[in-house]
């Protein structure tokens, strides 16, 4: 059996009943974290941008937005703004930004053709499960090729998602996933300059899961051997040597992918956050900057090329967004101020965030946690000669170390009352607390 018939049968069988009640309970925490990303990005220039672009008649809204437009549309705009801070959550082991296209897919799309809640939910679990299980086994492979895993692997998960939405059959299901490989796409080329398209890819993972689906349902056919045929996914777009496809269907249906997803105490890089508390321990140990000669830090090498090199360029982010995936920043910022918020990128010419950047260097080590978990493992060596060691194994916000729920309803309203009324905000928390008693969902 193919596995992408492993999945269409996984997906057909799969009854919402039978979802265990934590795995429920878990799909509306990340829906509801997304969602509140979402909204307090809706005044950033890509999400304005992609409105102005994508404007049309309808009647779906663009959250944090006045203008309703059509459901497709709408929903890749709240898909770029659900990952426009770099705040949503991510499958650290997969290394993918699932729920940022899932939660527009579901909310946006799905309440556009379907009022049955409990589908829509299962959709949104289903997208994360195949999507999860894809990067996994990939090994971080699509990385290393220079692609971003939530365009190549995310595909899969929009595509299932669509499919549940669309009441696709076992045979319609296997087309669509054979469909899909041929609309993975999704370079991490904007590194070099901080640009936008990092957030299309994930707008396109969702129209393009909704297409292809479409297409799927109209008797389009695709390939049964997309993931281990001559010219498989982990082929093209990864190194398929250092892939795993035993993962692909390892346990399916008994562990739920989206309990290993980790949910975003800082607006940056994932890969940056053991570093970031690290950063903050060297503070609260009570050090000044005046007494610390030099910080060298150990990287794994998948991270490197999204937060370290070229190192020129991370002692000098020109944006906001290049800040987010800057090292030496990020350090810098949490060393003194002891917290990274969305406000923290407000001044990037803070002269003594500039010139602590200059003490910070790396070099390459792999660590025994990575990518299970985002670790951070850096040694201080002070002007007196002292040095200090510091090691986060497990970065605060994993499914190991997590965020508490009050710490996540925090989070979501602070994030939601930047575009919202603090009722509004309220309201929206109980619609998603509650989602699988609703018919419809309204912002």
């Amino acid at each position: 059996m193919f596995y992408s018939e492993k999945f269409a049968d996984f997906i057909t069988k799969l009854n919402f009943n039978d979802i265990p009640q934590n795995v429920i309970q878990r799909a509306k925490e990340l829906m509801l974290d997304s969602l509140g990303t979402a909204l307090a990005a809706h005044k950033e220039e890509c999400v304005l941008s992609a409105l102005s672009a994508l404007k049309t008649s309808g009647d779906t809204v663009v959250w944090g937005q006045k203008e309703k437009i059509d459901a497709i549309n709408a929903t890749m705009i709240n898909t770029i703004a659900s990952h426009a801070l770099d705040f949503d959550d991510t499958h650290t082991e997969a290394i993918l930004h699932a729920s940022a296209f899932l939660t527009p897919l579901c909310l946006s799309y799905g309440f556009s053709i379907c009022k049955n809640a409990e589908q829509i939910l299962k959709a949104f679990i289903v997208g994360w499960e195949v999507a999860a299980r894809v990067g996994i086994a990939s090994k971080g492979s699509f990385h290393q090729r220079g692609f971003h895993t939530s365009a190549i692997a995310g595909i899969f998960g929009s595509v299932s998602a669509s499919a549940v939405l669309l009441n696709l059959n076992k045979n319609q299901i296997i087309n669509a996933l054979g469909l899909a490989g041929s609309f993975a796409s999704g370079v991490n080329e904007f590194l070099s300059n901080g640009s936008n398209s990092k957030v299309l890819h994930l707008a396109n993972v969702a129209k393009n899961g909704i297409l292809v689906a479409n297409l799927a349902k109209n008797n389009m056919s695709g390939p049964l051997s997309i993931f281990e045929g001559r010219d498989n996914i982990f082929k093209c777009f990864g190194i398929e040597k250092n892939s795993d496809k035993t993962e692909l269907d390892k346990a399916l249906g008994q562990i739920w992918q989206i309990m290993q997803v980790s949910i975003k105490p800082y607006p940056s890089c994932h890969f940056t956050h053991g570093f970031i508390e690290c950063a903050i321990s060297l503070k609260n140990d009570g050090l000044k900057a005046d007494e610390i000669k030099n910080i060298h830090c150990f990287v794994d090498e998948v991270p490197i090329s999204f937060i370290c090199d070229p190192i020129e360029k991370k002692y000098q982010p020109k944006t906001a967004y290049e800040a987010k995936f800057s090292l030496p920043f990020l350090i810098a910022l949490g060393f003194f101020d002891g917290k990274i918020t969305l406000k923290s990128y407000e001044n990037l010419t803070r002269t003594e965030l500039i010139n602590f950047m200059q003490k910070i260097s790396y070099e390459k080590k792999q660590s025994t946690g990575f990518p299970k978990y985002f670790p951070g493992h850096l040694k201080a060596t002070l002007k007196n000669g002292k040095i200090i060691q510091k090691d986060i194994l497990i970065n605060k916000g994993n499914f190991d170390n997590p965020l508490s729920f009050e710490e996540l309803k925090e989070k979501f309203l602070n994030n939601a009352k930047m575009s919202l009324t603090e009722e509004k905000a309220n309201d929206v928390l109980r619609q998603i607390i509650n989602l699988e008693n609703q018919n419809n969902f309204i912002l």
